[in-house]
């Protein structure tokens, strides 16, 4: 079934941006298989869009297109992207970029995964995760499991979390867990908040940084003024912006805000896949 509305969303560029860790590429290249919830989905690269294989039916349709971000329309990739043509610089950016949806995902499945995304790479992040789903999830289909539920999290014991290699951010994704399971972290209620407010409340959980928690918000909780600052997206500020000049963190952080305001998540997305695929680290000096 040809999902409605998804002509402009580049599936590839958008699973592959570090915003999902639970897809993987089968090996023809063109069909990506994930979990959404509870159900295993298998999506397909279109000319006209993106194909849903399966699941076939049951409604699936409708909650798979509001997970690409193309529902709400207001929210549609090609809006924001035609609103970001208007700076210069990213005038030459979406060509290399064009494409790329932020994902409506699950907050707590976002909050512990940028957990243990800190100091990581992708590879081992995904591997992390597959492992909590293995060790703690409820079983799919075809061996998948779905994502642990908090209180199952909460209850792990610090043996199983370190198995799942975790290293040292297994306490930090228990005590995240413990404040899920317990209420006295509302992750509903932080979406529902003004994003400076949420930014705040997450700070406050052991193990997340300013970067962890502008993931959270702009990937889980729908707070797409959040602008995550990481390697690559300092590096595509400073070269595009600044002429390679360095900048504090809390002042790319400010001129984001002013510069692209609302936008400033699908322009972070933007510019983190452009410094992916076209900036290249400075070479470190002789030793």
């Amino acid at each position: 079934m040809l999902l409605p509305d998804t002509a402009g969303v580049d599936l590839v560029r958008t699973l592959d941006s570090g915003q999902a860790f639970r897809w993987r590429w089968e090996p023809a290249g063109d069909v990506a298989a994930g979990v959404i919830g509870r159900r295993v989905v298998r999506l397909a690269v279109d000319t006209r869009g993106i194909r849903l294989l399966s699941p076939a039916g049951g409604g699936a349709g409708e909650p798979i297109r509001r997970y690409l971000g193309v529902v709400p329309r207001g929210g549609h990739p090609r809006r924001a992207e035609a609103a970001l043509a208007n700076d210069p610089v990213f005038s030459r950016v979406l060509p290399h970029t064009a494409g790329i949806s932020i994902l409506a995902q699950d907050p707590w499945e976002i909050l512990i995964s940028f957990i243990v995304s800190q100091n990581n790479n992708i590879p081992k992040i995904t591997r992390s995760i597959e492992r909590l789903a293995r060790a703690l999830g409820e079983p799919l289909a075809g061996g998948v499991f779905v994502f642990p539920r908090p209180e199952r999290l909460a209850a792990a014991r610090m043996h199983t979390l370190r198995t799942c290699s975790l290293g040292y951010r297994a306490p930090y994704v228990r005590a995240a867990a413990r404040l899920v399971a317990g209420g006295r972290l509302d992750l509903a209620a932080l979406a529902r908040m003004e994003c400076h407010a949420a930014r705040e409340a997450l700070l406050h959980v052991p193990g997340i940084g300013e970067k962890v928690a502008d993931c959270v918000l702009l990937f889980g909780l729908g707070h797409h003024t959040a602008f995550p600052v990481d390697v690559c997206v300092r590096r595509a500020v400073e070269h595009l912006y600044f002429r390679g000049r360095p900048r504090r963190l809390r002042d790319i952080q400010a001129f984001a805000r002013e510069r692209f305001g609302p936008l400033a998540g699908y322009a972070q997305q933007h510019l983190f896949a452009y410094a992916r695929a076209r900036l290249r680290p400075p070479a470190l000096p002789p030793a």
